[in-house]
């Protein structure tokens, strides 16, 4: 139970002219709240809070140690400025507020002018930047692959940027560790996402079976000490595509039925629940139709035959994620859920151990997915994975034909990743957006000091004040400048193959930094010094877009409002552009 004692301590101005001097002993105890104080004490709790964040602009404010974020994230650096404290560039520290940069304060107040620091000012006090993040940790690495991680790669040149530190002689860039069960050729792949050498573990050896950290040895498929799992391929000529589903799913659930009816104990349990993995939503909608009516008619053949639940759970798309949590837990009880219907989803994050038996209905399209998929059961204490082909597939009948070997050489089989950061549509779609990521979240660029004019969009009382149209004045600033030079040698760290000639992607950053500029002189010679008609985004969800943009989307283009970089993206999973269709 959580019955400690605790406190926390935050920065604290350390005299008249409210700098501190960042030490430890400059410091003071922060009141906790009424309803956890132990005794009068207002800065002593009698229980530890927890320590953890899941709303974006908490962390953003709480600079917290330790970040679990998806990848998909990447793309939101450019449209918000506060996301520079993930990387330790912060200025200031708020007792209500938390950590921000001057110029971009959390709890923004429309109904306000410009502001520098949230309310109450004399609650903040200057502070030295953190050191930026030093190790990424990245689980599932072959599943950034295609599109998404071509979006991945050509991102994460901001993130090695805005991590990387300065050191006497020398700069130092954040270690990545990354950890897939389905790989080949990772050398490239790794060179392409993250510009790094690939170091792989456990390492090769002389033989095969003996990597010195782990031995492992081909087991007998009918060995019942550390049992393993059991792939048994089924087809069915001349017998159409639903007679061998019911036929299958309702031997395995007799089976297992008549076999507790026996006597057998708790290790049955495994395979209790039959999960049912399909490619596609209408071949599992169709699945369930025969779960329902079929599949209980054929167990009434047996006299005494298996009542099933009337309604299967269903992994997939289809089911909601704020439910997801509470299927799993209901699916870890023993003896819980007769029948599962899952899709793709089910190869990643299903970890369930007492999970044993399956039916893949049609090989997957890749052995990746295959081996994810198949890998979800038999962990505990061995699992029974029965694959069902279908003749009239040649891909299907196929790998029924050469099952065994097929299966002997499973992971030789895996397929290599594609990634392409650097190709000319990802160019296109991301370096815009990329250059503004950059300028809006680092201290510096190439080591030349990043000013603080490119960070700031406010709401403020009448309409948006953006520094967007400062680009018409800083084209030719010195940060401005090293963004494509930055990319260019990104570019020349890509695996052979996937380089793209030289110098182009210098010349088309260079490209779109002078589209933003052009704009920005339109806005400013229309307008003048004090108009804000460009600004970096601006929502069109409550009301039509007005004003010019750098981030553009549909509904700016749809008006022909000037947009600096079209179909920015918000999430590096949107890779194909808005289509627009006009009445």
């Amino acid at each position: 139970m959580n019955h400690h004692d605790w406190g926390e301590q935050i920065p604290a101005s350390g005299g008249p002219s409210g700098e501190a001097d960042h030490t430890r002993a400059d410091w003071q105890w922060r009141e906790v709240l009424p309803f956890v104080r132990k005794g009068r004490g207002p800065r002593q709790a009698e229980r530890i809070p927890i320590p953890a964040c899941t709303v974006d602009e908490q962390v953003y404010q709480q600079c917290s140690s330790l970040v679990i974020a998806t990848v998909d994230k990447f793309a939101r650096l450019a449209f918000e400025p506060k996301a520079a404290s993930l990387f330790g560039n912060v200025t200031h520290y708020h007792v209500r507020w938390g950590y921000y940069r001057e110029g971009c304060p959390p709890g923004n107040n429309s109904n306000t002018d410009v502001t520098w620091h949230p309310p109450v000012e004399n609650l903040s006090v200057p502070v030295s930047p953190f050191l930026p993040p030093d190790l990424v940790i990245q689980d599932e690495l072959h599943l950034i692959e295609g599109p998404l991680g071509s979006m991945v790669g050509i991102y994460e040149t901001a993130i090695d940027a805005l991590c990387e530190r300065d050191f006497p002689g020398a700069k130092v860039r954040p270690k990545y560790v990354a950890s897939s069960a389905t790989v080949r050729q990772a050398e490239n792949q790794v060179q392409a996402l993250f510009a790094r050498s690939l170091a792989s573990f456990p390492p090769s050896a002389l033989r095969v079976d003996d990597r010195f950290f782990a031995r492992t040895h081909e087991s007998h498929p009918l060995e019942c000490v550390d049992a393993g799992r059991l792939y048994v391929g089924v087809s069915a000529p001349g017998k159409g595509a639903q007679t061998p589903i019911v036929r299958i799913w309702s031997a395995l659930l007799q089976t297992v039925y008549e076999r507790q009816r026996a006597g057998a104990g708790d290790e049955l349990d495994s395979f209790w629940t039959l999960v049912g993995y399909f490619n596609a939503l209408r071949e599992l909608a169709g699945a369930a139709a025969l779960y329902r009516q079929d599949i209980p008619e054929r167990l009434q053949s047996w006299d005494d035959h298996r009542g099933l639940d009337s309604t299967p759970m269903e992994l997939s798309s289809r089911s909601s994620s704020l439910n997801l949590p509470s299927m799993l837990e209901r699916l870890g009880r023993h003896w819980s859920e007769d029948a599962v219907l899952a899709t793709s989803m089910f190869g990643t994050g299903v970890d369930v151990d007492r999970l044993g038996l399956m039916v893949v209905h049609g090989q997957p399209k890749t052995t990746a997915s295959y081996i994810q998929a198949t890998g979800r059961v038999g962990r505990s204490c061995g699992g029974l994975v029965v694959t069902f082909f279908r003749v009239s597939r040649p891909r299907d009948l196929d790998h029924y034909e050469f099952f065994t070997g097929y299966h002997r050489r499973l992971y030789r089989a895996v397929e290599p990743i594609t990634v392409a950061p650097f190709a000319p549509r990802a160019r296109e779609r991301c370096l815009g957006p990329l250059a503004v990521a950059l300028l809006r979240q680092a201290r510096e660029i190439e080591g030349v000091p990043v000013d603080y004019p490119w960070r700031m969009e406010q709401r403020v009382r009448g309409g948006i004040y953006s520094e967007a149209v400062s680009m018409a004045e800083f084209r030719h600033s010195a940060e401005v400048d090293a963004l494509p030079s930055l990319f260019e040698r990104r570019a020349r760290e890509q695996p052979p193959g996937r380089r793209p000639p030289e110098q182009i992607v210098e010349i088309e950053a260079a490209s779109e930094l002078d589209r933003w500029a052009s704009i920005a002189h339109d806005v400013r010679r229309v307008g003048g010094w004090a108009n804000n008609n460009l600004v970096y985004t601006e929502s069109s969800m409550v009301r039509e877009p007005q004003r010019s943009v750098v981030l553009g989307d549909a509904q700016h283009q749809l008006r022909q409002l000037p947009v600096a970089f079209e179909n920015a993206p918000n999430s590096l999973r949107d890779v194909e552009e808005t289509t627009q269709f006009q009445e």
